[in-house]
């Protein structure tokens, strides 16, 4: 006897059932980490934002800060900035400390004609925090507004930019925000830390730790054995048998 349709398919209702048991299966046969995707993004981007806490622009109106958010000091010469109104923004790849642009087909269709590069000192707000495979992403925007001629008109406009700190692909899930912090401090620090670090003295007789403590880490060391000397942005610190000597 030959069986009608409904007998030999099941209905829509059952099939809608089979296939939420076979989702289930494949699920619990999935590799942990499968599962978790790309949730330690998110994670770490929670993370960054307890610190950074993030400025709103207005939507139609790109140099308008509707809500103020952490401010940033720059501490290294070389982010390339553009206007707040145009579309795209440079990226400023930040590795191991070194700071470089980024290349490729972006950065060739667009002219540079009204970018500018920050100075150190300058004041920034953070908009947004990207989490990538390879890095984080800090997107900034000045909080001085600059006289610019638009059209025979002078404008105020704001710049913006986007630093990447750059670690090993693969590395991120593993990535904490003391990681991050430390990567992102010697060329954005948030400016209530950078007001902290200025009032601190050093003095004759600290040890290298105790420096590092109030000015961080420096930017080169020359080792000549008993003497050593740290040097940073605006200063150099001296040591003699491991305790500072002179400050220059």
């Amino acid at each position: 006897m030959t069986k009608n349709r409904s007998e030999r398919w099941p209905t829509s209702g059952t099939r809608r059932v089979l296939a939420g048991c076979f989702a289930a299966v494949a699920a619990s046969s999935a590799p942990a980490a499968l599962l978790a995707g790309d949730s330690w993004k998110d994670a770490l981007r929670a993370e960054i934002e307890s610190v950074y806490t993030l400025s709103k622009r207005a939507t139609l109106s790109p140099d308008r800060i509707t809500k103020q958010g952490t401010v940033v000091v720059v501490r290294k010469d070389g982010i390339t900035a553009d206007l707040s109104s145009d579309m795209r923004y440079s990226v400023t790849k930040v590795t191991d400390g070194q700071l470089g642009e980024e290349g490729g087909a972006v950065s060739a269709v667009f002219t540079k004609e009204r970018s500018r590069v920050f100075k150190t000192g300058e004041r920034l707000f953070v908009t947004d925090i990207d989490v990538y495979d390879d890095g984080v992403m800090l997107k900034v925007i000045t909080c001085e507004s600059f006289d610019i001629n638009e059209k025979g008109s002078t404008q105020q406009r704001r710049y913006k930019a986007a630093v990447k700190f750059m670690y090993p692909k693969g590395s991120g899930p593993d990535k904490k925000l003391a990681d991050i912090k430390a990567a992102i401090d010697p060329v954005l620090v948030p400016e209530s830390e950078a007001t902290a670090v200025n009032t601190k003295t050093i003095a004759l007789g600290q040890t290298r730790p105790e420096v590092e403590e109030i000015l961080g880490k420096p930017e080169r060391i020359v080792d000549l054995g008993a003497k050593v000397t740290y040097v940073y942005k605006d200063m150099k610190v001296i040591f003699v048998d491991g305790k500072v000597s002179d400050v220059q």
